[in-house]
């Protein structure tokens, strides 16, 4: 036997909530959960990355990706390796939104 049983015999069963009904008998008329699909959002007037072109995105996460791990570009400073000059030309050349 471990320590903790030998330390556990001695103690009463747990009795927290033995004189109570269970919640199905408290409330039977209780509303059941049903799973649906999400409504549809009304298209928006604001773009975001969430709603942003695929592009874009890959552009983005590639200049962020790179100026996070260069020790040659400080973007607060607008200073860039060429790898990242190139990288930062390409995300702000890459359109957000898709035109329509």
């Amino acid at each position: 036997m471990s320590l903790l049983s030998d330390l556990l015999n001695p103690m009463p069963p747990n009795g927290a909530g033995a004189g109570k009904p269970s919640m199905a008998k408290r409330i039977p008329d209780r509303p059941r959960l049903v799973l649906v699909e999400p409504a549809p959002l009304p298209p928006s007037p604001y773009t975001n990355a969430a709603t942003a072109t695929p592009e874009w995105r890959l552009a983005r996460d590639q200049y962020i990706s790179h100026v996070m791990t260069c020790r040659g570009c400080y973007a607060p400073g607008g200073r860039y390796c060429p790898i990242g000059a190139e990288l930062r030309t390409t995300y702000d050349n890459t359109p957000m939104e898709a035109n329509p």
